[in-house]
């Protein structure tokens, strides 16, 4: 049994913050007790290697807050709990805990708190912002990302790990990273419950634990860890050292040090109070130089979080429905755009009345708030499983294949899982180049999934929750097709990047508002000029006219033409014609032979092979001319 602690004195102290730590007069202990029984913290150290008792006075209580200062104690080797009546349980509000478990062991003990350690030296970093428009977001999981052995890196599954992969991220042009929940859960789920299927935790955000109807001889893995947690601690097991602190300051600091930003996810429970949630986040972009938050949670409140002066340059990314009427002084709010991802799903593999919807999410972007588009991520389909299966296959979970969403708007490209069939690869490696390009030369902020540039896949599992294992894990040993997706990928985010009219601050309104003769953006069916948006409609040729995102200056290849044909057959659409002296050349297809195209500027028809993507631009007629002659003189030299 424990023993009551013999001080010589504690004294009162101010309420909040909430939590403990060494203060100049001994320890400070800060804590909620709502319960009349005795409650106060139980101090693990040198002396006390079972634990010893420090009861909070009647005097150090006012409301249902206490705080005191063990006068004289400097321990700081210490770790506690805290205790109300015969239960004990972890500081919510603690900033470190023991990492004495490894991932995925059960832990013989609750973990103990411990107070926090000394400043981190930051020398010159500082938090990262980059606008909506500029920003290239890329969505892992800090454990899955680097824990195959074929990852590379020494410290698999880790911060650290993680950290090894920044040349990779640099190279293929990512400026943000949002990691899943990284902060402290218990990822061994209790026997009496089950993980909530992603279509319950994550796409409604509405939803709490349930008891499950019948035990489980096996309790599960929250390997996602869409659950709450200690909001304060970065997770543990997720460090290859003892101090997960230090370890995820190091990394945060790593990725600014490349000119990359770090964003987390949040999931809160319904309970949990607005203010709660705004005190947490100020806390990780104060003491974690965090740049960035996706939050999950049934009560949010995301005009108050909005308007928080000090997250006045953070990304606050939500639900659609979430941010509605909520935008704040600066455009740091945005909405994860499901609209994006269903509509383009369904234009890609082929479906009717869709081109609309196509038009509609191409050019969508707002002023006061940011739309941040996908067409796979971590709730659903991998892109590679996008084009490889029509159903799920979450058969592993053990759920009967019940979990996990049924409305996958995917296409199997005609054989259900692996094939060794070459056109069955080529459509596939074509499909997933589409969906790219239509993620990236749309307007709003391109959020790329981990692994999807290089056709990782889950082998069909849509909610592997629970799978801490290859499924969920990213594989890095890439086939054929994952080294040309990967290229192409690298290819697109690059161009993005280096040409502001693909991806405005505002939106294109498709008008010539600088009476240059071309609007900012425009849309040619068969005919330049003339779109067809009927129900069976399938292609689509996009201008963007470059002298709207030059910034005053002029850029060399001020003009896009994107042709689109998702039909199953070949189709032309119109060439519209280009200033004097400036002609349309060939630069990139999704699949598909393309022929040069010849011209001096004038309207044109290109015909465009089933299910691709075409991309021209717009160079000088001279120039273009010279590549002919330097083209034709090769040929005849062989």
């Amino acid at each position: 049994m424990q023993k009551t602690f013999q001080i010589k004195r504690v004294d009162r102290t101010k309420l909040y913050p909430l939590g403990v730590s060494f203060v100049e007069e001994g320890l400070r202990v800060s804590a909620v007790c709502e319960k009349e029984e005795e409650t106060g913290i139980v101090l693990y150290d040198r002396r006390h290697q079972e634990g010893v008792r420090v009861p909070f006075p009647e005097t150090c209580k006012i409301g249902a807050v206490c705080a005191m200062i063990i006068a004289g104690y400097r321990d700081k080797s210490m770790s506690y709990l805290f205790y109300c009546g015969k239960d004990t349980y972890q500081d919510p509000f603690c900033k470190r805990v023991e990492n004495l478990c490894g991932y995925g062991v059960r832990k013989p003990a609750l973990p103990r708190c411990k107070a926090a350690g000394e400043p981190y030296d930051w020398g010159d970093d500082a938090n990262i912002y980059i606008p909506y428009e500029e920003m290239i977001l890329y969505a892992l999981h800090v454990r899955g990302y680097t824990k195959h052995r074929s990852s590379g890196v020494r410290w698999k599954g880790t911060y650290a790990g993680l950290t090894e992969k920044i040349p990779y991220l640099r190279e293929l042009g990512i400026n943000m990273v949002l990691l899943m929940p990284a902060y402290e859960f218990d990822e061994i789920m209790p026997e009496n419950t089950v993980a909530k299927t992603m279509e319950e935790m994550v796409l409604s955000y509405k939803q709490e634990f349930l008891p499950s109807e019948t035990e489980e001889k096996k309790p599960r893995i929250n390997y996602w860890g869409y659950q709450p947690g200690l909001y304060y601690v970065p997770k543990s097991a997720y460090a290859h050292g003892k101090d997960a602190v230090e370890e995820y300051k190091d990394m945060v600091r790593a990725f600014h040090g490349a000119g990359i930003g770090v964003a987390m996810q949040f999931y809160f429970p319904q309970e949990m109070s607005p203010v709660e949630m705004l005190d947490i986040l100020k806390y990780w972009v104060l003491e974690y130089h965090i740049d960035g938050f996706h939050l999950m949670s049934a009560s949010l409140s995301m005009k108050l979080i909005a308007k928080e002066p000090l997250l006045a340059k953070t990304m606050l990314l939500a639900g659609e429905g979430d941010i509605h009427g909520c935008a704040g002084k600066t455009r740091n709010l945005s909405g994860l755009s499901d609209g994006f991802l269903f509509d383009m799903r369904r234009f890609l593999k082929g479906d009717d009345n869709m081109i609309n919807q196509f038009l509609l999410r191409v050019r969508e972007n707002k002023d006061e708030v940011g739309v941040v588009n996908s067409i796979a991520r971590w709730d659903g389909f991998r892109l590679m499983d996008l084009v490889s299966y029509d159903r799920k296959h979450n058969e592993a979970n053990g759920e009967d294949n019940q979990d996990g969403t049924d409305y996958n708007c995917s296409w199997n490209c005609g054989t259900e899982g692996k094939s060794r069939r070459k056109n069955i690869q080529e459509l596939r490696l074509q499909q997933m180049k589409n969906a790219v390009t239509l993620l990236f030369m749309s307007q709003g902020t391109p959020l790329l999934y981990g692994g999807d540039e290089f056709a990782n896949t889950q082998e069909g599992n849509n909610n592997p929750y629970c799978q801490d294992n290859e499924t969920a894990w990213i594989k890095w040993n890439m086939t054929a097709s994952g080294r040309a997706l990967l290229e192409y990928t690298k290819f697109m985010i690059g161009l993005r990047k280096a040409h502001r009219i693909l991806h405005s601050k505002t939106l294109l309104r498709g008008i010539d508002t600088l009476s240059c003769g071309f609007p900012d953006i425009s849309f040619h069916g068969r005919e330049a000029w003339r779109p067809d948006t009927t129900q069976a409609s399938r292609c689509m040729g996009i201008m963007y006219c470059g002298f709207y995102g030059a910034e005053g200056e002029t850029e060399d290849e001020c003009f896009f033409y994107i042709a689109v044909n998702m039909h199953w057959e070949v189709n032309c659409l119109g060439l519209p014609k280009l200033p004097k002296g400036k002609c349309w050349m060939f630069r990139a297809s999704t699949g598909g032979d393309i022929p040069d195209i010849e011209d001096d500027g004038s309207s044109q028809e290109l015909c465009v092979p089933a299910r691709t993507i075409v991309l021209c631009t717009a160079r000088e007629a001279a120039e273009k001319s010279e590549k002919a002659e330097r083209k034709k003189a090769g040929g005849n030299k062989k």
